[in-house]
């Protein structure tokens, strides 16, 4: 089962990491809805912007041992894991992107051909998902921290022609910044932590929704103005997690 439109699931939310073990938040359940409610949901997770830490991908499968999913990973370093990633990836009801860093995560992926391949899957109605890096891969560019300390611009995959910011209480006034001075485009959407940004749907036909997963987590749409300056809007909640 797939999603009845091209979608993709851009947030600063996903699983609790404290204590010993990772818990999945309540966005996964979510993801599986827009994905057909299938009884045994297929997840593949990419851990790509932190290298593939293997403490990462124990913690994905360690969160959803003896549960219905049906936990993959796709790992590229030192090599891919799986013989045919188009093959794998198009099996999926979603595919979930870890967190880490923007700039690395793309540039792998360019070479792997992978950017194609989640192209594909997305046109196909795999729910594409992912928290912080994997919240602005999909958009024409945001900020990042990938150099260093220092905030700067980089370009994501571009299926989203927005740009993103997430953690936004601390990249707000470099977001503005930045699209004020036509950095990224005109046209951005940020996220608090604990919310995300659901968008369905290609080109002009694109609409946006705002998830949160807990009390005063916003979503935002920030504007360049004809004058040069930008306007900031906070969003409804479309979608209340438990």
């Amino acid at each position: 089962m797939v999603a009845d439109a091209p979608t993709i699931l851009a947030t600063t939310m996903g699983f609790h990491r404290g204590g010993r073990a990772w818990t999945p938040g309540p966005v996964f359940n979510f993801a599986f809805t827009l994905a057909g409610k299938p009884a045994q949901p297929s997840l593949c997770f990419l851990s790509t912007a932190n290298g593939d830490s293997p403490a990462s991908i124990a913690g994905f499968y360690g969160a959803f041992a003896g549960t219905r999913v049906r936990a993959s990973h796709v790992a590229l370093f030192d090599m891919p894991n799986v013989d045919d990633l188009t093959e794998h990836l198009l099996a999926q009801d979603v595919i979930w992107i870890d967190r880490g860093s923007l700039v690395n995560l793309i540039a792998v992926w360019h070479a792997h051909g992978l950017d194609e391949v989640l192209r594909r899957c997305w046109r196909a109605g795999v729910v594409l998902a992912g928290e912080s890096a994997g919240s602005i891969c999909w958009h024409a560019a945001g900020t990042t921290d990938s150099f260093g300390p220092r905030l700067t611009v980089a370009a994501g995959l571009g299926f989203l022609p927005y740009a993103n910011a997430v953690h936004f209480s601390q990249r707000r006034k470099h977001f503005h910044q930045m699209i004020a001075a036509g950095e990224l485009p005109s046209v951005g959407y940020a996220t608090d932590i604990g919310a995300g940004l659901l968008y369905r749907g290609i080109g002009p036909e694109i609409t946006v929704e705002v998830v949160s997963d807990r009390a005063g987590a916003d979503a935002y749409r920030v504007e360049r103005s004809e004058g040069g300056q930008t306007e900031e809007m906070v969003l409804d909640v479309a979608h209340r997690l438990d």
